[in-house]
């Protein structure tokens, strides 16, 4: 995934939190950058799906890959060690 930067187009989104949860905020309002926060949130929730998904679709060839594995070392019987 790309790294975003300040120069990245934004756009906004409308939010709603628990009264609770944004009265404790208020004292740091000052202190935090929602946006900047909400956004890394959101880049490591995405990753972390679309690495899932990625492991889904390859979930045949990475169990398959570990059979061969299993069956003829990682690199070959010609680069054991002792």
């Amino acid at each position: 995934m790309a790294l975003l930067t300040s120069s990245t187009p934004k756009s906004r989104l409308s939010l709603s939190i628990s009264r609770e949860l944004l009265e404790r905020l208020e004292p740091y309002k000052h202190e935090i950058n929602f946006s900047a926060e909400a956004e890394q949130l959101f880049t490591r929730l995405l990753e972390q799906r679309e690495n899932r998904d990625w492991a889904k679709r390859n979930a045949d060839a990475l169990v398959e890959h570990g059979r061969a594995i299993a069956a003829n070392g990682l690199a070959g019987s010609e680069f054991e060690r002792i």
